[in-house]
């Protein structure tokens, strides 16, 4: 695990996060925008499911989420975050996944104070069911004894099938 965490170090710029392999080079599409949200969330979910992780992943959040937010007073209304959080101004690029990444990222801070996964023993009030609801009875019920002409016809319609595949083969062969 601790190589995994290691790895992650190629996604931040000291210790705030950029979309390496476009943002520096300002060629980021639309899916690359919205990146650093999910980046986000899934090290906010490692911390909460693997606890050791939380002195190296939370000051990497906590320190993107400040750059972030310094970059959502931007354009017309004031309101709007850009992508490059670690220049030094707006770069002029605004959209859903602009705004996607700053908010994951800020609220992803928030992991330490949540309640813990529901389980069946923690809250939880589903109860599992192998059968997905439905009666083995019911099934049993259904289904019925396989005859001579059951047979028969699954034996016709596999060599109807075998014959029209091969004549289509030759067909397409001599075309």
């Amino acid at each position: 695990m601790n190589g995994i965490m290691n790895m992650t170090r190629v996604f931040f710029i000291g210790d705030i996060m950029a979309e390496m392999a476009c943002e520096p080079y300002m060629t980021c599409n639309v899916d690359q925008r919205s990146f650093k949200a999910y980046f986000s969330r899934f090290l906010a979910l490692t911390v909460k499911m693997a606890p050791f992780t939380t002195n190296y992943i939370m000051p990497k959040l906590q320190t993107s989420a400040k750059a972030a937010a310094r970059f959502c007073s931007w354009g017309e209304d004031k309101n709007t975050c850009g992508l490059r959080w670690t220049e030094g101004q707006w770069e002029g690029l605004w959209g859903v996944g602009e705004q996607l990444s700053a908010l994951e990222t800020i609220q992803s801070n928030l992991i330490l104070h949540s309640r813990d996964f529901v389980t069946e023993n923690l809250g939880g009030t589903s109860k599992g069911d192998p059968g997905a609801g439905g009666s083995s009875t019911v099934i049993e019920e259904t289904m019925r004894d396989i005859t001579a002409k059951d047979r028969v016809g699954a034996a016709a319609v596999t060599i109807f099938a075998v014959v029209g595949v091969l004549w289509f083969g030759w067909f397409v062969a001599l075309s």
